[in-house]
């Protein structure tokens, strides 16, 4: 009873506050949708030394317990198409589907795109996002709404159309093979103006939340950013993925950890679905630059939290290690938060974003890269 009604909160909460959609557009072909990001969020307790400790024993849960925990989901990546991108909708009475584009600059600044459609019985919403940082501290915050008749989405390629204006264009340089995005937002306070060469190669796969395409796990990107008219030129190292197939019965998880880290050579996207509480699976795959992808079994990845201290009035998790040790790849990396942006949806659904800053080092094959860098990454809690 205690889980219907919490996926009966989850469901109207994504059809009424996220953002939603329409089944049918206009003019153009025949599609719709957009995203924002994974805006869900993480832990609720009270804020004594007693409660710490409990849930840090709930959080650090021993590989010897996790091993009797763990469900038989495991995350096996596919190469991907241009296709991928396109939009995908779903056979069901509601849904969510999200693109979602992050950069962090050479100049201090990060940034986070997010166009996001929530569909519920052939009606719909679409919710633009965009949030620019200055060295982990949010400098703009916009969230705008549009109507479903104001959207388009192509079924057949990477393609997003608002208010009759390209936002979002994906295509494969037929000189180069790179993929590249135009990505373009003109809201109220701020917009962004940038371009993205994919250096990595895609890959997608299904986890218990959902379909997960990551298109550019790395890329370069370079363009201009804009806040209250002042505009800045940018350059530096970004990432784009596409989720769909979201419903609410990815509220019966109890959330997730994703973020992602390079080094000069790689860069490894990881994530840990919790499906409850007490357990969680973790992922990782790690790109070569101009080459393929390497898919780590969760048996050898370990995720672990070191620090939890009380934000929001719940405890969040402040540091992560993330390591690796098999005959492949040895890496390590320390990860620790040096700022948080929180968002709350109707007092049940939590979610952070992250800025990490990343030190460790990766060796393959003999050789061995550091990493020293900040990147984003998020926190989302169900329940």
């Amino acid at each position: 009873m205690k889980k219907t009604i919490v996926l009966f909160i989850i469901f109207i909460l994504l059809n009424a506050s996220i953002l939603a959609v329409g089944v049918k557009s206009f003019p153009l072909k025949n599609s719709i949708f957009e995203k924002q990001n994974r805006n869900f969020n993480p832990y609720s307790m009270n804020n004594n030394n007693n409660v710490i400790q409990n849930c840090k024993e709930i959080l650090l849960i021993s590989p010897e317990k996790e091993e009797n925990l763990v469900s038989d989901f495991e995350f096996y990546p596919e190469d991907i198409e241009l296709k991928d991108d396109a939009f995908h909708g779903a056979d069901t009475l509601h849904f969510t589907e999200w693109w979602y584009f992050d950069a962090a600059f050479e100049n201090g600044y990060t940034a986070q795109i997010g166009i996001r459609v929530l569909g519920l019985v052939n009606q719909g919403l679409v919710y633009v996002r965009l949030d620019i940082y200055k060295e982990g501290e949010l400098e703009s915050h916009e969230l705008n709404k549009y109507i479903i008749w104001d959207f388009y989405a192509s079924e057949n390629i990477p393609l997003i159309i608002l208010n009759r204006k390209q936002i979002m264009r994906g295509f494969i340089n037929e000189t180069t093979g790179d993929w590249e995005y135009d990505v373009s937002l003109e809201l109220d306070i701020s917009s962004i103006d940038l371009h993205f060469i994919g250096c990595t190669k895609g890959w997608k796969g299904s986890t218990p939340g959902g379909k997960w395409a990551v298109i550019l796990p790395r890329a370069d990107v370079s363009g201009t950013i804009t806040i209250e008219n002042e505009k800045i030129n940018v350059s530096g190292i970004g990432y784009h993925d596409h989720n769909w197939e979201i419903t609410a019965f990815t509220g019966i998880n109890f959330g997730w950890f994703w973020g992602k880290v390079n080094s000069d050579s790689y860069t490894m996207t990881w994530a840990k679905i919790m499906t409850t509480r007490l357990w969680g699976q973790p992922l990782l795959v790690i790109n070569k630059k101009n080459n393929d992808y390497m898919n780590v079994g969760p048996e050898d990845i370990q995720l672990d939290i070191k620090d939890i201290r009380i934000e929001n009035g719940m405890l969040v998790p402040f540091s992560f290690v993330l390591e690796v040790q098999n005959e492949d790849v040895s890496l390590k990396v320390n990860m620790n938060v040096i700022d948080t942006h929180h968002v709350r949806w109707a007092g049940v659904i939590n979610y952070w974003r992250y800025h990490l800053r990343c030190i460790g080092y990766i060796t393959i094959n003999s050789q061995t890269e550091l990493i020293n860098e900040i990147q984003l990454a998020e926190f989302i809690r169900f329940r």
